[in-house]
């Protein structure tokens, strides 16, 4: 007979001490490796959205997990390289916190030549206007320069020119792999140092006085930069059979500001709005300025025309941005894709001291990319910092690593979340998921492009128990809304997920 060996001491209050742990956890330990029963549930349902046969065409890739804990509750294709759409932005912000800290400013100022001489009510000299890169430089802030130099120098004439200083950054005007018959929406707005108003206007239309009378257009800003030429004109309320669509055309392939408005439009409609961005964006701002200082009372007798600023200028004004954080708040939830080139480039500025351009600014992500998540740079490709470009490749298990890092981030990842849209709440997610568990609660990243719908992001569920998740399908035909039914529906169903 084999003589059982003796228990060690200990083992009987080891084996209490675990069994009252899994009374207190409610259920069985959850070890690493090893999925409860409402992780299979999870899963199941989440495998029952995806393999609906109308998605068959697709390539998509998802990945559910505890940024907590680190475990994956759900992956397919977690591991493959996906066109990210917008879903590029989440690592240029990242980029730009880890670079350039949540509390930097951009400035943007004015100068005078250094020999300018003041005679009577008028200023001899040209003005510099020097832009830095801004994205979030509107009107209101020439303006707010146009009153510094109005205090300032006392003149109501300067006898110069307006000369706009795009140096900081270079001409580059569009990101590698940009659809380059898309430049004439606002969303493909060219880069400069010196953007204002997303580099864009606003173009209003309405019904002319009579029927059969030109259509009324209204420019916002008002501004001489941009010519119109209006062919569409007015019909009877109602009447269908002269029904004609309005098209809104600048005449980018000549790289002129001048747009065509044709088409028909009823007495009854309400007005349409467009927007269409400019050529030569600095000259534009340039243009901008010289108006708001006429709007003072300052006339400026030369032109408005390219040039660099005096080393030795008279600064007469200079405005300061806001952090950073604000700019973030439109790159990630307004998607705006100006300011993700702005920032790219701005990065580069920052890194080399040199004149900032997007290669030395995604050099400089890139390196953050390694140092904070340990990210191969041969793991993946970005080509702009906006998810225009169609040479942009990531993978679900890398904006998972990314997003995961953000949480542990006491520095920066509250400011990286703040500036995520909220569903059903605020900026490309404000008609999503509303009146569900996720409205108020998941903050994610969209991301479009033609056969191209990303969702990743943050969700806390029904326990109380936070999630990242990456969505990305890519590869289908016809409009997004089918993929992103999909994303909402797997939202929804993590916001309301639950262990007990």
């Amino acid at each position: 007979m084999i003589a059982k060996p003796p228990r060690k001491a200990g083992a009987g209050a080891l084996l209490l001490t675990l069994a009252l742990l899994v009374l207190a956890c409610g259920g069985p330990l959850q070890f690493r490796g090893a999925s409860s029963g409402a992780e299979r549930r999870l899963a199941e349902d989440l495998r029952r959205i995806l393999d609906r046969p109308d998605l068959a065409p697709m390539t998509i890739g998802v990945k559910v997990a505890s940024p907590v804990t680190g475990r994956t509750l759900f992956s397919r294709h977690s591991d493959g390289l996906f066109h990210p759409a917008s879903n590029t932005k989440l690592f240029t912000a990242l980029g730009i916190l880890r670079t350039m800290g949540p509390d930097y400013r951009y400035l943007t100022s004015v100068f005078s030549d250094g020999d300018a001489y003041a005679r009577g009510d008028t200023l001899h000299a040209s003005l510099y206007l020097l832009g830095r890169g801004d994205p979030m430089l509107e009107s209101a802030h020439l303006d707010s320069l146009a009153a510094g130099v109005a205090e300032r120098c006392g003149a109501r004439v300067i006898a110069g020119d307006v000369v706009v200083d795009t140096a900081y950054l270079d001409g580059v005007p569009y990101g590698e792999g940009w659809m380059w018959d898309d430049v004439q929406y606002s969303y493909s707005a060219a880069l400069n140092a010196l953007s204002v108003n997303g580099n864009s206007v606003m173009i209003g239309i309405s019904p002319g006085a009579a029927v059969g009378a030109a259509v009324t257009v209204r420019v916002d800003p008002p501004t001489t930069a941009v010519a119109f030429e209006v062919q569409a004109v007015t019909t009877a309320a109602g009447d269908t059979a002269a029904a004609e669509p309005l098209q809104v055309e600048r005449d980018w392939p000549s790289r002129s500001n001048r747009i065509t408005v044709t088409g028909r439009l009823g007495m009854d409609a309400e007005e349409r709005v467009y927007y269409r961005s400019v050529e030569a964006p600095g000259l534009y701002a340039g243009n901008l300025f010289r108006d708001a200082l006429q709007a003072r009372g300052i006339r400026v007798t030369g032109p408005v025309r390219r040039g660099v600023a005096p080393t030795r200028g008279r600064a007469l004004a200079t405005y300061r941005s806001p952090p950073v954080t604000g700019a973030l708040a439109r790159l990630l939830k307004y998607s705006s894709n100006l300011t993700a080139e702005l920032l790219v480039k701005t990065m580069g500025r920052h890194a080399t001291g040199e004149t900032g351009t997007s290669a030395d600014g995604l050099a400089a992500l890139r390196q953050v990319l390694s140092d904070y998540i340990g990210l191969d740079p041969d793991a993946y490709r970005f080509a702009d910092g906006s998810g225009l470009s169609w040479y942009n490749y990531v993978s679900p298990d890398q904006i998972v690593d990314l997003l995961t890092a953000a949480y542990h981030d006491a520095e920066i990842g509250g400011h990286f979340r703040e500036a995520l849209p909220i569903a059903g709440v605020d900026g490309s997610l404000r008609n999503r998921m509303k009146d569900t568990p996720a409205m108020g609660n998941l903050r994610a990243k969209t991301g479009t492009l033609t056969g191209v719908s990303c969702l990743s992001g943050y969700v806390t569920t029904l326990d109380g128990e936070p999630l990242v998740f990456s969505i990305m399908m890519n590869n289908y035909v016809g409009p997004a809304s089918t993929a992103r039914r999909v994303q909402d529906e797997i939202g929804v169903l993590l916001a309301g997920f639950s262990r007990k």
